[in-house]
C-alpha cells in the first residue's frame, strides 16, 4: 500500500536525517534507492533527498512506469542518478490487474523507453510463474525487452502467502519458464552473473554485488537491513518504530542484530557465492573457516551435473540454477 502524500515529506526528512548519523563513509562507492518508489515522491521532494546523496560510483535509483516524466529524469540526472531499476513486472494488462499495479504495459514500454535513452544502463524486474501466466506470454515480455536494447534484466518467480485470493500458480511450469527465458538471453547476449540476474557485459548492478559477495553496505528507512562489521541489523518493525528511533537519534543499541555463529556463516557464504556465476572459491572458503570444503556432499550433485568444480570454485550447473536450496538442505 502506497504511502499517504502527507508523509512524504516527513518521510525525506527522517532519510536524510538518518543519513546524516549513520554514514561513515563519506561519499558511499554506490548508492541505490528504491524498496517501494522515489518516483512517486513529488518533484520538489525528489529534489530534496538526491540532493543530499552524492557517491562516486554507480548511482540507480527505482523508478514505477506510472511516475516516470521528463521533469523528474532531468532532475535525475542533474544529481548524478547514473542507472534506473524499472518495475514492469508483466506486458500483459490482466496479469498487471491481477497484482495491482497502477500502470499498463504500453505505460511500461513508454517509461523504458524514455529512460534508457536517458541512462543507458538500467535494469527492469519481470515476474514469471504469475497465476494464468503461460510460458509463451513470459517469454514474449522478455524478448520484448531484449528488442528494446536493454542493458539488464532481473526475474524472479512470484511466491503467494497462505491463503492469497489470486488464482493458483502454474508451479510445474516454473522450470519450463526458467530455463527457456536464460536461453534467450543468453543468445542475446545478456548473461547470468546470479541466480535472477541477467547483464551484458559491463552493465552489471556493482551495487546488488556488495550483498552476493557479503561486503558492507548501510540501509536506510523502515525496515531497511544493514551489514556492517560482519554483523546484520535492522530497525524491528516498519514506519512508526523506524521514525521514533531516528528521532531518538538512531541509537545503535536499539537495533536488532543478526550474529550468526560459525555455521550460520558457513551456510551463508555457500548460498551467497553459490547465487553467483563464479560460484564459491574453495581457497577462500578454506581461509575464512579453516578446513577444506567437504566436497563430498554435494558429490551426487556433481554427478547429476547440478555443480561443477571449474578452476577451483563450485558453482552451479545446467539445472541447477534452480534449485539452490533444495542442494543447500542436501549437503
Amino acid at each position: 500500500m502506497p504511502a499517504p502524500q502527507r508523509l512524504h515529506s516527513e518521510y525525506v526528512e527522517l532519510v536524510l536525517r538518518e543519513v546524516s548519523v549513520r554514514a561513515t563513509v563519506t561519499p558511499p562507492p554506490t548508492i541505490y534507492i528504491g524498496g517501494g518508489s522515489p518516483s512517486a515522491l513529488s518533484t520538489n521532494l525528489l529534489k530534496s533527498l538526491l540532493s543530499n546523496l552524492k557517491t562516486t560510483g554507480e548511482f540507480t535509483m527505482e523508478w514505477n512506469p506510472e511516475q516516470v516524466t521528463d521533469e523528474k529524469i532531468k532532475l535525475a540526472l542533474d544529481f548524478g542518478v547514473n542507472r534506473f531499476s524499472l518495475g514492469v513486472q508483466s506486458l500483459n494488462d490482466n496479469l498487471l490487474k491481477m497484482l495491482g499495479r497502477h500502470h499498463s504495459a504500453k505505460m511500461a514500454l513508454n517509461a523504458l523507453d524514455k529512460l534508457n535513452a536517458a541512462f543507458g544502463t538500467g535494469s527492469c524486474d519481470l515476474m514469471f510463474c504469475l497465476p494464468n501466466q503461460s510460458t509463451e506470454d513470459f517469454l514474449n515480455d522478455v524478448k520484448a525487452l531484449i528488442n528494446m536494447d536493454l542493458k539488464h534484466i532481473s526475474f524472479y518467480g512470484l511466491t503467494l502467502k497462505k491463503h492469497s485470493k489470486l488464482p493458483t500458480q502454474p508451479e510445474d511450469l516454473y522450470p519450463e519458464m526458467y530455463l527457456k527465458a536464460t536461453e534467450i538471453l543468453q543468445t542475446a547476449g545478456l548473461h547470468r552473473y546470479e541466480v535472477s540476474n541477467f547483464a551484458k557485459p559491463g552493465h552489471e548492478s556493482k551495487h546488488n554485488l556488495v550483498y552476493w559477495k557479503r561486503g558492507s553496505y548501510l540501509g536506510v528507512g523502515p525496515s531497511a537491513h544493514s551489514y556492517l562489521d560482519g554483523v546484520r541489523s535492522y530497525v524491528e518493525g516498519k514506519y512508526l518504530p523506524w521514525k521514533k528511533w531516528v528521532l531518538n537519534g538512531c541509537q545503535k543499541r536499539d537495533l536488532t542484530q543478526d550474529i550468526p555463529d560459525t555455521y550460520g556463516k558457513e551456510i551463508e557464504a555457500v548460498w551467497l557465492a553459490l547465487r553467483t556465476k563464479e560460484g564459491l572459491s574453495l581457497k577462500e572458503y578454506e581461509k575464512e573457516f579453516g578446513r577444506e570444503f567437504d566436497i563430498s556432499k554435494v558429490e551426487p550433485f556433481i554427478k547429476s551435473g547440478w555443480l561443477a568444480v571449474n578452476g577451483g570454485s563450485l558453482a552451479l550447473n545446467g539445472e541447477g540454477w534452480l534449485w539452490l536450496d533444495k542442494i543447500l538442505l542436501n549437503s
